[in-house]
């Protein structure tokens, strides 16, 4: 399917080994792009016919704030499934950045408000205060509060905890959304899985 950096070459021109490699991931990191990018495409009619009248933002909106959430999803998912494999963990997670942060600047990644955590549950509550910045900059401050929200309740799954993040963005306190979303992050975590499995088994000379 995908070759990672082979270890045995096929190519007694460096230059040319090294171009395959590189494409492979670009390759590799658009497959986890679109699966991120398409998602609202394939599933949002769901989303707006069962939850359409539980957010305080648009539809189109709360469209958006899904792809950042899946995104950060699979960036997570790079980040712990390739700690042992730095090279191509760099690689790729920069390969997959740069998908995001092209989609943030061409739909204006929008500001996120501040905010503040309930105690040390997984609630934050934003306030009417808005952060006013720079499409990256305004990606940034989602994937922090993301972050965060990782950090707390270690109880609870990594799914609950940023489903959580995700409701407050998209302006609703709808559980029964927080239960839909949850599911999503752990469908990114074993969707990559799957796919590094048979992307670096087939790099293996």
């Amino acid at each position: 399917m995908f070759s990672l950096f082979k270890t045995e070459s096929r190519s007694a021109n460096p230059a040319n080994e090294m171009s395959h490699a590189l494409q492979s991931v670009a390759d590799l990191a658009s497959v986890f792009w679109e699966g991120a990018r398409d998602w609202p495409a394939k599933y949002g009619a769901d989303v707006r016919e069962d939850f359409g009248g539980s957010f305080q933002r648009s539809i189109e909106e709360v469209f958006e704030e899904m792809v950042y959430f899946l995104a950060f999803a699979t960036d997570y998912a790079l980040w712990c499934q390739l700690e042992k494999r730095p090279q191509v963990q760099n690689a790729l997670r920069s390969r997959f950045t740069e998908h995001i942060r092209q989609f943030a600047q061409e739909r204006r990644c929008a500001p996120i408000p501040s905010g503040d955590w309930l105690g040390e549950g997984l609630i934050w509550m934003p306030t009417d205060t808005m952060i006013a910045g720079e499409p990256l900059a305004n990606l940034k401050r989602r994937f922090d509060l993301y972050g965060q929200s990782l950090s707390r309740r270690h109880d609870r799954s990594a799914g609950e905890r940023t489903a959580h993040i995700l409701a407050a963005l998209c302006g609703t306190i709808d559980a029964f959304f927080i239960l839909y979303a949850t599911p999503l992050f752990l469908g990114k975590w074993n969707g990559v899985r799957d796919v590094l499995s048979v992307a670096l088994k087939s790099s293996t000379p």
